[in-house]
């Protein structure tokens, strides 16, 4: 496929359903521990208001976890929510207290290369694809490429 072409393109036109039913999603209350057994698998969950609902809230990455699971570099006494969340100190026991609630996110009408823009400005390699404020479906860097390459 033309790279050219392919920016030109709206996200709906390109999504697979795989990318739309094999999301990794926790409920913003669940556990820990729940939240962990899904990063063995996969780099990222999305976390939404409440089972059976798709209400987007958050999402915690591989990389967030890495932060809770060093030791600190603070005295304990260190007050600030920066520092307040520990797995340590047992401070951190649902989703909702590690997930990032500034998400950014797109839409089925967007276009790829705009898409790509917004990854880039956030550093980001994947965004939910958002619609009534609700997750369908995600688009990743690596999926972008697979479809540029013409393997998908």
């Amino acid at each position: 496929m033309n790279l050219k072409k392919l920016q030109q393109q709206k996200i709906k036109d390109i999504l697979d359903e795989k990318q739309k039913w094999s999301l990794p999603i926790v409920e913003k209350d669940a556990s820990i521990k729940k939240v962990l057994a899904i990063l063995t698998g996969r780099d990222h969950v999305w976390v939404v208001e409440k089972k059976g609902s798709k209400k987007l809230c958050g999402v915690i990455t591989e990389s967030d976890i890495l932060h809770l699971l060093a030791p600190p570099r603070v005295p304990r006494y260190t007050f600030g929510k920066r520092y307040s969340i520990s797995l340590l100190y047992k401070t951190a026991r649902k989703a909702k207290d590690i997930m990032c609630k500034r998400v950014a996110r797109c839409s089925l009408e967007d276009k790829v290369g705009d898409t790509l823009t917004k990854m880039v400005n956030s550093g980001l390699r994947r965004l939910p694809i958002v619609e009534n404020d609700e997750i369908i479906g995600e688009i990743t860097v690596h999926y972008i490429l697979q479809k540029l390459l013409g393997k998908i």
